[in-house]
């Protein structure tokens, strides 16, 4: 047929290239379709039908004025001036009131639809957050018994996205806020604002500690391979369990003081430390009694200010090994007044956890394919310690209702987003991770 009505247009077959003969131009159909009457296959069409029309697509704020053109004339007049085809106007303006309350760039009105059977997509639904509100792991094979409930995997999908539920990976296990997690936090702010209002901190004499673990091995879950590839192997030293704990301490000024490393080991090594960091052993490597009372004489006692015993306040958590009398009396001795966060809310109170200890974490180098010794350790210590911020440390501390405004303006502190500075902090943290 192609060569046939090829040489019947009185052309020369032999000079056409092989890679054209895939597509005729536009001329050759319009001679062929008038020579031939629109026969040949082709019956009932003309050149514009043959000819390739590329689509396009218009957001909703393009049709918003091409439905304004229209109620201003006509749909034809709007649809000559914009260069649409008059049905498009009337699908569009049937479609005003949606295109309203649609985002301006939006060019479709696609997505998850309702489904046939709404009444099992709720029942179902109703299903999965029961069984997750238990804990229970719930996959696309639902349990439940073929008698009672069969359905496709296919449906399964599509039910799931209309009622936005996902496969999850299981994530670290997140504090839940206490059911009386308001009555506590104004019973806090209150203490905290009676103890400020009564003997006037400055800032560099109230603070926060808290330990954090530090592994010798984290080894990212996550790396670049070919797609496909039925086995992936991430190397590792073998040693992803074993860790020290780090005691970190800040002040409301954004004074950093030096991190006190318990080593998981019944004596200190013998090579030297290097210098701005405190080492000591312990055989569970925990924060007992015996080095709670060290590190307040070591770390907290050596701020400024501590030799001249100047009235202070220490914010920590609900550990017992800080609320034994050793500690208690040695505190004592120190001129402080101790501030216990409640449980169940150091996700919210503790300046550690809200803004320091998660790029802390993420500024420690990971990954090594040996074990590091503890030298090195305590060196990468110090350079995380150092990478975080004195402003992130103080808006932290304004953050946790401790160094806020004693006139109330800064009250709502802890409902805000990140500031800048926090996720500064954070962009640092993903680039060193990167």
């Amino acid at each position: 047929f192609y060569y046939t009505d090829l040489k019947y247009l009185g052309l020369n077959v032999q000079k056409i290239d092989s890679s054209c003969k895939s597509a005729w131009s536009d001329e050759i159909r319009s001679n062929y379709l008038m020579k031939n009457g629109g026969s040949s296959g082709a019956k009932g069409l003309n050149a514009g039908q043959l000819s390739k029309q590329q689509r396009r697509s218009y957001d909703a704020n393009f049709k918003l004025m091409v439905i304004n053109a229209a109620e201003a004339s006509n749909n034809c007049q709007a649809a000559k001036r914009y260069g649409v085809a008059e049905c498009r106007v009337r699908y569009w303006r049937a479609q005003k009131e949606r295109l309203q309350n649609a985002n301006t760039m939006r060019k479709a009105f696609r997505g998850p639809k309702s489904g046939c059977f709404r009444e099992i997509d709720t029942r179902v639904s109703e299903y999965v957050s029961e069984k997750r509100n238990e804990g229970m792991p719930i996959t696309r094979a639902l349990k439940i018994p073929p008698t009672e409930f069969k359905a496709s995997l296919g449906w399964c999908k599509r039910m799931m996205r209309r009622n936005g539920l996902a496969l999850r990976r299981k994530t670290s296990l997140a504090q839940c806020l206490p059911s009386d997690f308001r009555e506590k936090l104004l019973s806090y702010q209150r203490y905290v604002l009676g103890l400020r209002k009564k003997h006037h901190y400055p800032l560099d004499q109230m603070g926060n500690a808290d330990q954090t673990p530090v592994y010798f091995d984290m080894p990212s879950h996550v790396t670049v391979e070919k797609k496909g590839k039925k086995s992936v192997l991430v190397k590792s030293t073998g040693n992803e369990k074993s860790r020290i704990t780090v005691t970190l301490t800040c002040l409301a000024d954004g004074t950093k003081l030096p991190p006190y490393v318990v080593l998981r080991r019944k004596t200190i090594p013998k090579e030297p430390m290097p210098p701005g960091i405190i080492v000591r052993a312990q055989e569970k490597g925990w924060m007992e009694t015996e080095l709670v009372v060290d590190w307040l004489k070591v770390v907290w006692g050596r701020r400024r200010g501590g030799l001249r015993k100047t009235r202070n306040m220490l914010v920590l958590d609900a550990f017992r090994g800080r609320l034994t009398e050793p500690v208690k009396k040695q505190l004592h001795s120190m001129n402080r007044d101790l501030v216990i966060i409640p449980g169940g809310m150091t996700s919210q109170l503790q300046v550690l956890d809200v803004v320091v200890n998660k790029p802390f974490n993420a500024l420690t180098p990971t990954g090594r394919i040996q074990k590091p010794a503890v030298r090195l350790l305590c060196e990468w210590v110090l350079q995380a310690w150092d990478a975080v911020s004195s402003e992130s440390i103080i808006n932290g501390f304004r953050k946790c209702y401790i160094s806020n405004a004693m006139d109330g303006s800064e009250d709502n502190v802890l409902w805000e987003e990140v500031g800048p500075a926090e996720q500064h902090e954070e962009d640092r943290s993903d680039e060193r991770q990167d």
